[in-house]
């Protein structure tokens, strides 16, 4: 009789536990009510929703998340929908906040389109028509700079004077004030830098927008000038080469004529002092002369009833040393290097 009591007692415990324990599982739990349909959806970014946050549409939770795996590189969200809520090819999907505490929930927003069709049980929804989760760090971490110019002590500091002004410290109220009016003018500084930047900026850009046409056009004639010249992307291939082969020809014509230039500048007297010495009557009379010597020759190259004249080579020189220059400019300038001339002056 003494143990029968006892064993009672704990026994209605034990159920009372269960129980509470039951209903505590079940509402945390939150189970969708009545049948469901399970659908998926593809995210780049899922993070901060949790296996068992609901889903909701226009705000109304209509179902919950049931798996959340890694597909390659995107997130797949399995849930469950209420039947009688329907979702079309048309639906997006995002992952906003629910509260201020970081919780996430998955919302389902109906689409524009005139025409849709109703998704089926298992459908997925591609990752073109989702939104990923925004992440706050990323926002915080932005300011990360501006956090940088406090110092550790002033930030102790700040904290202290706040906590003691809680307590009631009517002191450290002035030291509060203090210490916020230090904060404020250490931050002025690089907020009037950052303002001047900021306007600087906007004028750049009304620069930009006013002359919004003429950027298209520059862009669309690069495009298009780029656009040509890779069309013909072979015959400039070919022009290089051929530049390549007419530099080669032009150095192997300076390395000929180099030892006579040289000679000609460094040799005593140069070649100034002949033209402003003693030659210098000699390339007057030449350069006097040349008119008379190139009209002569053309009368004797004309074609007559009486005489055919030919001008097979010729070379001008006004001192010894230099009539070697221009026959072996032609000689390098020839192919093979062999002076070609006309059947009639290979006769």
């Amino acid at each position: 009789m003494r143990l029968r009591k006892p064993l009672m007692l704990l026994s209605l415990f034990l159920v009372v536990a269960t129980v509470a324990t039951w209903l505590v599982l079940v509402t945390l739990r939150r189970e969708v009510q009545g049948p469901t349909n399970t659908y998926s959806a593809m995210f780049t970014d899922a993070s901060g929703l949790k296996t068992g946050d609901d889903v909701r549409i226009a705000g109304v939770r209509v179902g919950r998340v049931d798996r959340i795996d890694l597909d390659g590189t995107l997130a797949r969200v399995t849930f469950r929908v209420e039947k009688n809520q329907h979702l079309y090819d048309d639906t997006t999907a995002s992952v906003p906040y629910q509260n201020i505490i970081g919780q996430r929930y998955l919302g389902l927003s109906p689409g524009t389109a005139q025409q849709h069709t109703l998704l089926a049980d298992k459908d997925r929804i591609p990752v073109q028509r989702t939104t990923p989760s925004f992440d706050i760090s990323n926002l915080l971490n932005g300011f990360q700079p501006l956090f940088a110019l406090l110092s550790p002590q002033q930030v102790d500091n700040l904290t202290n004077g706040i906590i003691q002004a809680l307590q009631g410290d009517s002191g450290s109220v002035v030291t509060l004030i203090t210490q916020t009016s230090t904060l404020a003018q250490t931050l002025a500084g690089p907020d009037a830098v950052l303002g001047d930047v900021i306007n600087d900026l906007n004028e750049v850009t009304a620069i930009l927008a006013k002359q919004n046409t003429n950027l298209q056009t520059l862009i669309g004639q690069s495009r298009d000038i780029m656009a040509t010249l890779a069309s013909r992307r072979d015959e400039l291939v070919a022009s290089v080469g051929s530049i390549n082969s007419a530099v080669g020809r032009l150095a192997q014509i300076v390395t000929a004529i180099y030892p006579n230039l040289q000679q000609l500048i460094t040799r005593d007297p140069g070649f100034l002092a002949q033209l402003t010495g003693e030659g210098q009557d000699r390339f007057s009379m030449m350069a006097a002369n040349l008119i008379l010597v190139w009209k002569g020759l053309a009368r004797m190259t004309q074609s007559g009833a009486y005489i055919d004249g030919y001008l097979c080579d010729i070379n001008s020189t006004i001192f010894a040393f230099l009539s070697r220059v221009i026959p072996a400019i032609v000689k390098l300038a020839s192919p093979g290097n062999i002076i070609e001339h006309s059947p009639i002056c290979s006769k």
